[in-house]
């Protein structure tokens, strides 16, 4: 897991970048692509060595890690700012929908699956990632004024909304000194790292969780893992799918982009940071965790209408640049939080009252990071494009 997180921090900066210079359609596409090939070896480079599979774990950490940064560099083209909320969380909905259901195929597929059943999973995701670039290719473009069908209304519509939408020969330096040195950016940076160190700590822990505490390990229980794990990420795609478009209701009749974004962020994490508690200390049946980690998980959704769409709020024209600094300290916690999590959760053969015990301690060092992301969030974050937003 921390091998794929090394390869994906290395390029989110330089993903923005070059999605920013050279367009993000190219930069986003072959970077799931690749990352889809790799997949499709990971069962090669098992067989091969533990190092084989570490170096291809690596490698898709890199490609895949341009992809967010060029996602954000795409909305700042095609997101009008009174949609942006809504545009930015159904696209990142996806990603939500994905873990729904890759955690039960993974899991049907590891004990039906073909090739000794693991394998299967990697074969099947790789290929479906590799159609999914072919439509890529056919459907997706930089900017309405590069898009050959789209209609005359919504393309002036787009393009009078964001300057940044219209084709543009000048390439306007990024104001590196302003970006690092702004209060605003650094409230988005923090509030990545205390929600990215809950949600990666549960995507790659949650199946070692309901395994330990709850049981759930071999043959059907391996598919009812599966299934479990899955079910809190259902509840946060339908959080995410819901809070973008009330984030611009909210901020078209009630209130800023500032306080909306102040308001969603904060929610989120105190929320989040409150049922990891709740399930810490009182998860100690299925039904019980399974909801409090449904809850946990799901409100963390709320975020992606507050710190997740920000950056194209600072400086549309750098949101691809801004994305991938925010993400590449985000994923310092992909790297740490589960090697935390299995130092602290790492009793082998005890009773599962000691495995409980363990995972409160995980889920409180969660929760308290969840909580001062949320107070730095509420205190430094801005709404307002920013005046180094053109370029200095």
């Amino acid at each position: 897991l921390a091998a794929f997180f090394c390869g994906y921090i290395l390029t989110q900066v330089p993903g923005g970048y070059l999605a920013q210079r050279f367009g993000a359609k190219y930069i986003f596409g072959v970077g799931v692509v690749m990352t889809a090939v790799l997949t499709l070896v990971t069962p090669l480079a098992a067989y091969i060595s533990v190092w084989c599979l570490v170096g291809v774990r690596i490698l898709e950490g890199i490609f895949e890690g341009v992809t967010f940064p060029a996602a954000h560099a795409l909305f700042s083209k095609w997101a009008p700012p009174a949609e942006r909320s809504r545009v930015v969380t159904f696209a990142f909905a996806g990603q939500y929908v994905g873990t729904v259901i890759s955690f039960p195929l993974s899991a049907l597929l590891s004990v039906y699956g073909f090739d000794g059943g693991w394998p299967s999973v990697f074969y099947i995701f790789g290929i479906i990632g590799i159609i999914w670039f072919i439509f890529w290719l056919l459907l997706a473009f930089d900017s309405p004024a590069t898009h050959p069908r789209i209609s005359q209304s919504e393309r002036k519509y787009i393009e009078s909304s964001i300057s940044e939408a219209k084709v543009e020969k000048k390439q306007v330096p990024v104001p590196w000194l302003q970006i690092f040195l702004s209060p605003h950016v650094w409230a988005i940076i923090v509030s990545y790292f205390c929600s990215n160190f809950g949600f990666y700590v549960l995507l790659t822990t949650m199946p070692t969780y309901f395994s330990q505490a709850l049981g759930f390990s071999l043959g059907k229980g391996l598919i009812l893992n599966g299934i479990f794990s899955a079910i809190p990420f259902a509840f946060e795609a339908v959080v995410v799918i819901i809070a973008g478009p009330l984030a611009d209701f909210l901020r078209s009749r009630y209130l800023s982009t500032t306080v909306t974004r102040k308001l969603f962020t904060s929610s989120s994490l105190t929320l989040s940071a409150l049922f990891l508690l709740l399930c810490g200390y009182f998860g100690t049946s299925t039904p019980i965790a399974l909801s409090l980690l449904t809850a946990g998980v799901g409100f963390g959704g709320l975020g992606l209408a507050g710190h997740a769409v920000n950056h194209i709020d600072l400086a549309p024209r750098f949101a691809g640049v801004l994305m991938g600094i925010s993400n590449c300290v985000g994923t310092v916690p992909g790297i740490i939080g589960p090697v935390v999590a299995k130092a602290i959760a790492h009793s082998q053969n005890v009773p599962r009252e000691v495995h409980v015990e363990e995972w409160r301690e995980v889920f409180l060092i969660a929760a308290e990071i969840y909580i001062f992301g949320a107070i730095v969030y509420a205190i430094l974050a801005d709404g307002k494009k920013q005046w180094w937003a053109e370029g200095v």
